[in-house]
């Protein structure tokens, strides 16, 4: 088999989509979770159980331009899991692009209704069908075409609901002469349209706004309905009178339409001034049963220190009913307020007033809202925009939303409308502390105030181009955190490397990025430390306390002669602390000598592995020259290493204290190539400059492996280079590396069955190239590689530092390969800061 299959292995996928189903055709950038998802608006949506649909829409980034394509978008609730499954139309006339369109559930299928479409002119028309599509067989078929008048008169449906086993259309007949709206009860089972009502006695006055929802009251197959008519809420002046936005049908053979009153209240304190904001989506569903009106708008907060921030609120209003029929009262309480935490802000607490639609400034503080994670600039997309914000409510638990949001323009002030996703659990009640929230954007990074102090202080640490080694999490009492280290190879102004200065210390940061703070900590040197460039390092635990550990590497001696380093030193980190003492671990992983940008995987149970690398296979004899005391000439030779690549694996395990850590005796896994090979189909062959990244046991399991396992990438097979200060040249490093195969290929070694598996991820596409002295980090079933040496060029040897992320997903069946194109990355003199010099960390989620 192509694909490694240790054992049998079944999945269920949800709704039976088989996997060719479940992704997109295109290439996925994987920049997050909603990587195959496209930044749209005037889509249609709705919930089924715990699964989201959306369907159609215009591309929030060409926003003329509709969906093309008959994909539906899924996202599983319970997981924030998005799929893409791919559907198709019964025949041409079903027409499932459009835009401007609803979806709703009826019993198992979905149903698109009305909407329009684009025709081969690019002119807009209006659809006035309804499709429903099975979900077994992926099709969407007609299930009932209406016919236009013809002439000046048009037929546009405006909103549409499900009551049992009809679908009751809202729409409009533009008549020159006599507009009208009208009702029209569709028998989902018989196809046919009983009767209309005809929305006649002034509903034309009364609904002369965009149509967005309609919702039922009660229950049977017509009961009393509630229109919400406008996503523009009244003006300020009528937001305290009896300003008509609703309409009510009372039931079978009723051809007249009642408008009713409604007033809305809140409990907050009214403060002068205020707008309201920009409503950007009004729509009435049911959360936890209750009949509910909601909100979204763009607006301002006002904070206690004088500062005003913009904000997305959304406001949730108990409906009532009350009064006779034919003169009803219809009451909206505001019962919650969310609102998305502002660029650069971690909390409300200083809050002081939110401006909301219908109340203008009201008096509220941290206790009266829910914060929502910062998502982004959520605001009208266009002209034509009738709905960039979808609300759906959610079964028994809450309510869910998807739009398209824009990060911050003091975080990326040239930047794309991106998808996000929204739900909001409510169904813990009211004695939770607070409703549970979740949310998929890919702007939740640019609440960067964390990242951007992180970056800052980083970089601002490396400023003497100190080499900033990798990146590390590190799990300590008070939360993972992230560690950077800076080695001591300096450049002077000339740009030549220097040697280390054993009188300064090593330099490092701890990087807390939940609390956005920095601490700067000193790493004393332990005794003869040879300040090694070239080392292989991990992070592991002895007993609670965090440990970096670190092994081979090449220095100069007190002769200037090159040598490979076979010490194995640690850092215990004490949190807080100013200087970190660095100690000398009793024994050695290499029992071959040191070795050179070989990889170190720290495991479960203290377990340490070490892979390839080069060691000095012989010293040359190079002819020199050089002054005596008198200053004459001395011809001589010089010793120079030999360097050649190699292929062992060994694992030791680290034990004794954290002030006095020992290893124990290592011992070789897996087989040994041939003398004259570098790459075979059992094994990855000799390498260096590759990464090595150990696989939890459930990670590794889903690979149907029964223990942990180690997963190997890149790499070269060079067999001779001179190392050092020579690979300050970008010029000389392509030279030595031209003839040298940077490899591709992925390689799992199988802790259990102590055995080599060539992987054949999907995703080819997105794979990396070769690279060399790239960076690796597991999070949860992901493994992501990042940096490294790669050839644009190789005929003209031209050689690049890679600033592409990539992913390797362990979470389906088959590992897949994904990849995010990472722009605005500054590589200028990377050359001189040492290998390696990325560094990738899995933040906390």
């Amino acid at each position: 088999m192509g694909h490694i299959a240790l054992a049998a292995v079944a999945f269920v996928l949800l709704l039976a989509v088989p996997s060719a189903y479940a992704s997109s055709k295109y290439a996925c950038d994987y920049s997050n979770r909603l990587c195959q998802w496209n930044a749209i608006y005037m889509f249609g949506g709705t919930v089924m159980g715990d699964l989201a649909f959306f369907s159609g829409g215009i591309y929030s980034n060409a926003a003329t331009i509709p969906v093309h394509g008959s994909a539906l978008e899924v996202l599983d609730l319970r997981t924030m899991s998005p799929l893409v499954i791919q559907v198709q139309d019964q025949n041409s006339s079903v027409l499932s692009q459009r835009y401007r369109h609803q979806l709703l559930v009826w019993k198992d299928k979905l149903l698109a209704v009305g909407g329009q479409r684009d025709d081969s002119n690019g002119a807009s028309q209006h659809i006035i069908n309804v499709i429903e599509m099975d979900l077994n067989t992926r099709e969407w078929r007609q299930i009932k075409q209406f016919t236009q008048p013809g002439g000046a008169v048009e037929v546009i449906f405006d909103a549409s609901v499900v009551v049992g086993d009809h679908l009751l259309i809202v729409f409009e007949l533009v008549d020159p002469q006599l507009p009208q709206r009208m009702l029209a009860p569709l028998n989902l089972i018989t196809r046919k349209v009983d009767y209309n009502y005809n929305l006649a006695n002034g509903a034309v006055e009364v609904l002369d706004w965009p149509l967005i929802g309609v919702m039922p009251l009660g229950e049977g197959a017509y009961p009393s309905l509630v229109v919400q008519s406008k996503r523009q809420l009244p003006s300020q002046a009528e937001k305290h009178g009896n300003a008509t936005m609703w309409f009510e049908v009372t039931g079978v053979g009723d051809t007249g339409v009642d408008p009713v009153s409604f007033t809305v209240s809140t409990t907050h304190r009214p403060l002068p001034g205020g707008t309201g904001g920009k409503t950007l989506t009004l729509t009435i569903l049911k959360v936890l049963k209750r009949p509910t009106l909601m909100t979204w708008a763009v607006t301002t907060a006002a904070f206690a220190n004088g500062r005003q921030e913009t904000v997305n609120a959304v406001s949730m209003y108990d409906i009532k009913i009350s009064g006779p029929s034919r003169n009803r009262t219809i009451a909206l309480q505001l019962s919650k307020v969310f609102l998305t935490l502002p660029f650069n802000m971690s909390d409300f607490s200083a809050l002081s007033s939110v401006d909301l639609p219908w109340h203008g400034n009201l008096a509220l503080s941290a206790g009266d809202v829910t914060a929502l994670p910062y998502i982004g600039m959520v605001d009208l997309i266009g002209d034509l925009d009738s709905s960039n914000v979808n609300i759906q409510g959610w079964r028994d638990k809450g309510f869910i939303v998807r739009g398209s949001s824009l990060p911050d323009p003091r975080c990326q002030p040239i930047a794309r409308w991106q998808p996000f996703v929204l739900t909001v659990d409510l169904s813990a009640g009211p004695a939770a502390s607070a409703p549970a929230v979740r949310v998929v954007s890919n702007n939740t990074w640019c609440n960067t105030w964390q990242a951007q102090n992180t970056a800052s202080a980083v970089v601002g640490d490396a400023a003497g181009l100190e080499a900033n080694t990798k990146l590390y999490r590190v799990d300590t009492s008070r939360g993972p955190m992230v560690m950077t280290l800076s080695s001591q190879k300096t450049a002077n102004p000339g740009g030549q490397l220097v040697s280390p200065n054993a009188d300064v210390p090593l330099r490092g940061a701890l990087v807390d990025v939940l609390q956005s703070s920095v601490q700067g900590f000193n790493i004393t040197p332990s005794a003869n430390y040879s300040f090694p460039t070239g080392v292989s390092s991990c992070m592991s635990a002895v007993g609670s306390t965090p440990v970096y550990l670190q092994t081979g590497g090449s220095f100069y001696d007190g002769q200037g002669v090159q040598r490979a380093d076979s010490g194995f030193v640690s850092v215990p980190l004490q949190v807080g602390k100013a200087v970190q003492p660095m100690l000398k671990v009793a024994g050695a992983l290499d029992p071959e000598g040191g070795r050179v940008y070989s990889s170190l995987a720290c495991g479960a149970d203290g377990a340490v592995y070490t892979f390839g690398g080069l060691k000095v296979a012989k010293y040359d004899q190079v002819p020199s020259s050089d002054y005596d005391q008198g200053g004459k000439p001395d011809f001589g030779t010089f010793p120079v290493p030999d360097w050649a690549a190699t292929d062992s694996l060994h694992v030791a395990k680290l034990g004794g204290s954290s002030a006095a850590p020992t290893l124990s005796k290592p011992v070789r896994l897996g087989p040994a190539v041939a003398a004259n090979s570098t790459v075979s189909e059992r094994s990855p062959g000799r390498r260096a400059g590759h990464t090595l990244t150990y696989l939890p046991a459930e990670t590794a399991a889903s690979m149907g492996l029964k223990q942990g396992a180690l997963l190997l990438y890149g790499g070269s097979n060079l067999t001779l280079v001179s190392l050092g200060t020579d690979l300050a040249s970008e010029t000389y490093t392509a030279e030595m590396l031209s003839d040298a195969t940077f490899d591709r290929t992925a390689w799992v070694f199988d802790l259990g069955g102590r055995k080599w598996l060539k992987l054949q991820p999907d995703g080819i596409d997105s794979a990396p190239p070769g690279l060399m002295y790239h960076s690796a980090a597991v999070q949860g079933k992901q493994v992501i590689l990042w940096g490294g040496l790669r050839f644009v060029d190789r005929k003209n040897r031209t050689l690049r530092l890679s600033t592409d992320l990539y992913v390797l997903d362990f979470s389906e069946a088959i590992p897949r390969w994904r990849k995010a194109a990472v722009d605005n990355v500054n590589v200028q003199g990377a050359f001189q800061l040492g290998f390696p010099n990325t560094g990738v960390a899995a933040l906390p989620e």
